[in-house]
């Protein structure tokens, strides 16, 4: 009985790259309350009281903070939520998602 010795490896699982990251970030331009936001990046970013703090006041004094990196996917399911989430309770927030 002959063996055949196989001399080269061959690879069946191509070599995957870093997935790449989105950074989210919430816009206003209108009144938002200080409540809402908080609830928004605790509920939907899952960040501590201390930091939705933080991104909530950088959100209403400069119209914009950055919320986290995601993969794609992600991103583009918080940002539905929170503008999905805004429109129905009357503020006009909205996300932007920017690749790294």
């Amino acid at each position: 009985m002959s063996i055949t010795i196989r001399t080269h490896r061959t690879n069946f699982f191509p070599q995957l790259g870093k997935p790449k990251a989105y950074l989210v970030y919430i816009f206003y331009d209108k009144h938002v309350s200080w409540e809402f936001s908080i609830r928004i990046l605790m509920s939907v970013f899952h960040k501590s009281r201390e930091k939705a703090e933080i991104i909530t006041n950088d959100i209403l004094t400069h119209g914009e903070g950055l919320c986290g990196a995601y993969m794609h996917e992600i991103a583009e399911s918080k940002a539905k939520i929170v503008e999905e989430q805004a429109k129905k309770e009357g503020f006009s927030m909205w996300c932007l998602i920017e690749e790294v």
